[in-house]
């Protein structure tokens, strides 16, 4: 029973430590680089933490990480519409995280790994702004379609920036989490972090 117990506070604790780190990783991402127009760093932090600790986490942090930007958004004041969106978005990437995780895919650095995470960047970062720009259409009371036209420039420069971060980041990231964490971490669901929690 307390070995149980202990393994419970363990695992309870570690996944709080690994919510707090990714969620400011995703703050840290979108703030760092806000001189930037539309190139953040937040996106590819809420990916990896789907797949490497899986779409429980992914989402917990996507919360964390919304409220937090939500509240003290460098881009102006708070926008409902926008911010909802946003969520959505957000939510999105770390599903798809999250689906990328069970899928049996080339792992390490390779020019194959990278390709893939490139193309997936691009996919997943398309949507997150479509989504988002139903916010603003919303927000600003114009067509869905005026606001895609017109947003075209800075889609097409975060897509980009989004693809190239997947394809150089995510590969090294994956690769020191696995190398913390060991090999258990990266089957099944994130419950195998309680493994590390009997040791």
């Amino acid at each position: 029973m307390n070995h149980e117990r202990r393994r419970s506070a363990t695992y309870g604790a570690r996944w709080v430590a690994i919510a707090s780190i990714m969620s400011a990783l995703a703050l840290v991402g979108n703030y760092s680089l806000v001189a930037v127009p539309n190139v953040e760093l937040g996106t590819t932090v809420l990916f990896i933490t789907s797949t490497s600790f899986g779409l429980p986490m992914g989402i917990w942090c996507t919360l964390i990480m919304s409220v937090i930007f939500g509240t003290i958004n460098p881009w102006g004041p708070f926008v409902p519409q926008i911010w909802i969106t946003q969520v959505i978005g957000w939510a999105y990437v770390a599903v798809a995280g999250g689906l990328v995780r069970r899928i049996d895919r080339p792992a390490g650095t390779t020019y194959r790994a990278s390709r893939d995470l490139f193309i997936v960047g691009l996919f997943v970062t398309a949507m997150f702004d479509s989504i988002s720009n139903i916010g603003y259409s919303l927000a600003f009371s114009v067509p869905y379609s005026i606001a895609m036209i017109a947003g075209l420039p800075f889609m097409a420069a975060h897509v980009l920036s989004n693809g190239v971060l997947f394809s150089l980041v995510i590969p090294r990231v994956e690769s020191i989490i696995g190398k913390e964490f060991g090999p258990a971490l990266w089957s099944g669901t994130v419950e195998r972090l309680e493994v590390l929690g009997e040791e």
